[in-house]
């Protein structure tokens, strides 16, 4: 442990946050409120309500369950007042906020009771109106801040004038142990595959797990998959969209009703949230993160190389930064919103040889745990923490 971490023994952290339901920013709670726990720091979590509660209580952190998710003035104005009761309750250390929504009355509260406070922008730096741009400019009012990736820190600095190295860089992160092939058996893989109706063992799975929302490009993987039809291996393939189904009625319907257009209804088919993502991603042979839009980092690139697969994302935002390019590469990066360009992407890794397979599959995985482990993300926000506390 650290001369700091020691002179700091049992302070309180509040992660702040609307809701726990499974999304990066909410994954990026648990883990470091986890990470806490084997430190001198004490963690709590204060947010709505979400499925991800469970998996706190059952660490036993400490949460903290009041509606914090709402914009109007009036609800940020009594959050205010609220905050400022329990800062003073739980004896409030230093206090993080991760999304726009509760850092108005967060931020001030915590400035009001001399508390350092930071945050962490772990989604879309908007530049499409000037109200929403001083909306989302609260997260720049901390006394640190924190980017998912060098592409959301140069949006901060561009779009808002802030220096880039006043910005903690600090990329999500995942644990590679938690992706190993070693831990996962045959009958595993057996099962979910019998579970997505796929009996047939030649059968090439092509997964790409998202939200079924238009803008992580699933129509591009429609006409992608289409455009593969006189390739020699097409009889063989099928492409699984694996995502949460609820409150997607009329994207579902769009969807279906294009690869209802292309004949394609026996090679695509959307399977429902999987639970077991490792499992998953060992049951299947390449995985597309097709996103139309730059994501301000994304999960799925390096939950892919962690392990050990073949990984097919588009060629902008953060995805830039963790798949490899050139020479010794971790996976393929294709012109975003483009059919064409995934096709062939698609096309030349179902033509690897083995032997380069292999190769990019220690590549990928040494990339995963060189650069955006689960320990180096941890240690890197508890490294802010202490400099806040020390400036206190």
């Amino acid at each position: 442990m650290s001369k700091s971490n020691l002179n700091y023994k049992n302070k309180r952290i509040l992660q702040i946050i609307p809701n726990m339901e499974i999304g990066g920013a909410e994954r990026t709670v648990l883990e470091i409120t986890s990470f806490l726990k084997d430190t001198n720091f004490s963690s709590l979590v204060l947010t709505s309500g979400g499925k991800l509660i469970d998996d706190l209580e059952k660490a036993n952190i400490e949460v903290i369950k009041l509606k914090i998710d709402k914009k109007n003035p009036y609800s940020i104005i009594k959050n205010y007042f609220l905050f400022i009761k329990i800062f003073r309750e739980k004896k409030i250390n230093l206090v993080h906020v991760r999304s726009r929504v509760p850092a108005w009355s967060a931020i001030f509260a915590a400035k009001k009771l001399g508390i350092p406070v930071l945050t962490t922008w772990h989604g879309h730096v908007s530049n499409s109106s000037f109200i929403k741009k001083i909306y989302n400019s609260i997260m720049l009012k901390g006394d640190a801040v924190i980017a998912n990736s060098i592409y959301t820190a140069e949006n901060i600095s561009k779009i808002y004038g802030m220096n880039k190295s006043k910005i903690d860089i600090i990329p999500r992160g995942v644990d590679v142990n938690n992706f190993k092939k070693s831990d996962i058996n045959s009958h595993e893989i057996a099962k979910i595959k019998e579970n997505w109706r796929i009996f047939d063992k030649e059968k090439v799975i092509i997964l790409l797990p998202a939200r079924l929302t238009k803008w992580k490009g699933h129509e591009v993987a429609i006409e992608a998959i289409n455009l593969l039809k006189g390739e020699s291996f097409f009889k063989n393939i099928v492409c699984l969209f694996a995502g949460e189904q609820k409150n997607s009625e009329k994207y579902i319907h769009n969807l279906n009703r294009l690869i209802s257009s292309y004949s394609l209804e026996k090679k695509i088919r959307l399977i429902g949230k999987v639970e077991n993502m490792p499992l998953a991603y060992h049951a299947s042979d390449v995985i597309l993160s097709p996103s139309i839009e730059p994501e301000p980092f994304g999960r799925i690139p390096i939950e892919a190389q962690a392990s050990g697969k073949i990984i097919i994302s588009c060629d902008a935002g953060a995805v830039k930064d963790t798949i490899k390019s050139g020479k010794n590469f971790t996976g393929f990066k294709a012109i975003p919103n483009n059919s064409e360009s995934l096709a062939d992407k698609i096309k030349i890794a179902l033509k690897m040889e083995n032997e380069e397979i292999q190769g990019m599959q220690k590549r990928a995985i040494m990339n995963v745990k060189n650069n955006f482990s689960l320990e180096s993300m941890c240690k890197k926000t508890l490294e802010v923490y202490n400099r806040l506390l020390i400036s206190k």
